[in-house]
């Protein structure tokens, strides 16, 4: 190989491996949070960007806010340092039609039977719809009958613990009581 071809393939092999970090640092160390309830079906729509991972759908969160509520908070947030983590919550009040059918929506869907995971007892209102996995954590969604008011949680990671420190957004009294998936407990 003369000193040309050398030069070529020194340059080629550069740029190769350069690419290649760039895009492992993108994938390695990804980081989105969204607050503005505007920008909700773009995430957890029907079509969201994280409706489904580790192969759940996620039908718990409503694909659409109905029109005739007062949503309280949202926040969602995807960090991905290594393996990918997910935290979604959504608390909104609507009116005595909306909150029957939204009950009703959530009572018709198929819940994991195991649901007490990483240390949880119990949960603080009525468990209308849950998907728990020892592995993977919680999508579920409560209902606060007294306030018509839906209180919607994802907590999804890997390894068995959250890479998120979830309890800086979720208020502790939607989490379920003992739950902690925190990598100090794995």
């Amino acid at each position: 190989m003369n000193k040309k071809a050398k030069t070529t393939l020194s340059i080629i092999m550069v740029v190769i491996v350069a690419i290649v970090i760039l895009l492992l640092w993108d994938i390695i160390d990804s980081t989105e949070k969204v607050t503005d309830i505007s920008q909700y079906e773009t995430y957890l729509g029907a079509e969201g960007k994280y409706k489904e991972h580790y192969d759940t759908y996620n039908d718990i969160f409503p694909d659409v806010i109905p029109e005739k509520v007062e949503v309280k908070d949202f926040i969602y947030y995807y960090y991905n340092p290594w393996d990918a983590c997910y935290m979604g919550y959504l608390v909104y009040s609507c009116d005595a039609d909306t909150y029957k059918a939204e009950y009703e929506r959530l009572k018709a869907l198929s819940s994991s039977e195991d649901i007490y995971i990483y240390g949880a007892t119990e949960f603080p209102y009525e468990l209308c719809a849950v998907y728990a996995d020892d592995y993977y954590g919680y999508i579920y969604a409560l209902a606060d009958k007294t306030n018509h008011q839906f209180i919607y949680v994802e907590l999804q990671f890997c390894n068995g613990f959250s890479d998120i420190d979830y309890e800086n957004y979720i208020p502790k009294e939607h989490l379920p009581k003992g739950f902690s998936a925190k990598p100090e407990n794995k």
